[in-house]
C-alpha cells in the first residue's frame, strides 16, 4: 500500500502532532485519524481516491 510519504511528500511530517509517521500506511493513517482529526482523515480519503481513478 502507499506510503503517506509517498502521498504527501514533505507535507507528511505535519501529521507527527496526530502520530502518523511518514512511513505509515496510508489506509493505517487513516484509520487513526478518524478520531483524532477527521477533516485530515477525510482529506487523505480524497486525495486517495482521486489517485486510484
Amino acid at each position: 500500500m502507499t506510503r503517506v510519504r509517498d502521498l504527501l511528500g514533505i507535507s507528511a511530517a505535519s501529521l507527527l502532532r496526530y502520530g502518523i509517521k511518514p512511513d505509515d500506511e496510508v489506509l493505517y493513517a487513516i484509520e487513526v485519524l478518524e478520531s483524532r482529526a477527521p477533516h485530515v482523515a477525510r482529506l487523505l480519503r480524497t486525495v486517495v481516491g482521486e489517485r486510484a481513478s
